[in-house]
């Protein structure tokens, strides 16, 4: 007999099967986080083009290997595709922009403060993906309310390009915990 979470993971599963697709997510992470490592310049410019084919092969063999393992669901018509976490990313960026506006000079991120808090409230109304939210959210508030920066000096992710490899590193274990529900939720497939 199935007990009431298990059921409740399944739905969340076959309901929002399409986003929950880590792998298909995790290249696309870790090519925005090149970019930007290339911004604050980090790296040289030549690895972030080379990153984008390798990201944008990587994506599609994901995406083929989801389709072959586990199928394809197709939405119901007259139904809108699932985007049960673009409007409050965007909500929450938007408030990330206005906190580097106000702070940028603060001992504190406020911007990965807003980030975190985000992440927080996601584990609430997110349950399944709690754990990763979780993490993301402790994570991120330790690294943003710790001096980083020096007393009277700027917190380094207060620079944009630093907050936005933050985000990407959320997305990262975001698409990892995905990818870990829906295994464990549909188990390993037709083909494996």
């Amino acid at each position: 007999m199935v007990n009431r979470a298990e059921l409740e993971r399944v739905r969340y599963v076959t309901a929002h099967f399409e986003v929950l697709q880590g792998l298909a997510v995790l290249p696309v992470a870790l090519g925005c986080g090149v970019a930007m490592a290339w911004a604050a310049g980090w790296i040289s410019g030549w690895v972030v083009p080379v990153v984008a084919v390798i990201a944008a092969a990587a994506t599609v063999a994901a995406t083929r290997h989801y389709r072959r393992t586990y199928g394809q669901v197709r939405p119901r018509p007259g139904k809108a595709r699932d985007t049960f976490l673009l409007w409050p990313t965007a909500g929450l960026i938007t408030v990330v922009a206005l906190a580097h506006a106000v702070g940028p000079h603060l001992s504190i991120s406020p911007e990965g403060v807003v980030l975190s808090v985000g992440a927080l409230a996601g584990a609430w109304f997110q349950r399944p993906l709690a754990p990763a939210f979780l993490l993301i959210g402790c994570a991120g508030l330790v690294l943003s309310l710790a001096p980083l920066g020096g007393p009277g000096g700027p917190h380094p992710l207060s620079d944009t390009e630093n907050w936005i490899i933050l985000f990407c590193a959320g997305v990262a274990v975001l698409a990892g915990w995905g990818h870990l529900l829906l295994r464990r939720t549909l188990g390993r497939g037709r083909h494996l």
